[in-house]
């Protein structure tokens, strides 16, 4: 009797021995869950935080370009005030420089920018770097005035180089292919200019007679008067 009353004792001892760990791991698993909880708020919360610094720096990296755009762009507008300020060479003429420069807005992006270098090149003396240019924008060309007018400016160019040659072969094709063209009186006017240099005064009085016979209302007119008289 005193055994069986003994291994009861033993058993509920046993018994609460178990019951004690069973509740003390199960105190262990719940903080071990509570401490995971409190790391997946706060690994949450930090990447709110890092989604919102990404953005702010994508903000800052696109106001930042946006700045520099503008700055560059002012700075190409300096750039290009200040060349204007600055006369270029004697053989560009500067008020048809000046009036085809505006004259360039009217025709297709690429081709006005293309042309606009090439201003830009024969405003700096660059004839060689402007020739490419203005070939480029002749091809483009989609009409005949505006295809006499690059031509001008290839002979312009082709002037600057003393490449009497290429200048008269322009100066002649603007004239020949279009006679139409706001630039042909001009045309006729550097020609004339080309063959006095050349030592040929009777081909360039021909010039300019038929300057005064085609063109007698163009501003050219005036002054291939006086050059006639000269060269007489």
């Amino acid at each position: 009797m005193g055994r069986f009353v003994l291994a009861i004792i033993l058993f509920s001892v046993s018994g609460c021995v178990s019951t004690q760990k069973v509740s003390r791991l199960e105190r262990r698993m719940e903080d071990l869950s509570q401490i995971q909880r409190e790391q997946r708020e706060d690994f949450e919360a930090l990447d709110s935080q890092l989604k919102l610094i990404e953005g702010r720096l994508e903000q800052l990296e696109l106001g930042t370009h946006k700045t520099m755009g503008a700055d560059l762009n002012a700075l190409k507008q300096d750039v290009s005030s200040l060349r204007r300020r600055v006369p270029p060479p004697a053989a560009v003429p500067v008020a048809e420089l000046e009036e085809d420069e505006v004259w360039a807005n009217q025709l297709p992006a690429e081709t006005a920018q293309i042309f606009m270098d090439a201003m830009a090149a024969l405003r700096d003396g660059r004839f060689e770097d402007a020739l490419p240019l203005l070939q480029a924008a002749s091809e483009q060309a989609d009409s005949a005035e505006k295809a006499g007018v690059v031509l001008f400016w290839q002979g312009v160019a082709y002037d600057g180089l003393r490449d009497n040659k290429g200048a008269l072969r322009s100066y002649a094709e603007v004239v020949g292919r279009f006679p139409k063209s706001k630039r042909a009186p001009a045309s006729l006017l550097r020609q004339s200019d080309v063959l006095v240099r050349l030592g040929d005064k009777a081909t360039a009085r021909d010039s300019l007679k038929k300057l005064l016979k085609d063109y007698p209302k163009s501003p050219e007119a005036s002054v291939a008067k006086e050059r006639l008289k000269e060269l007489k």
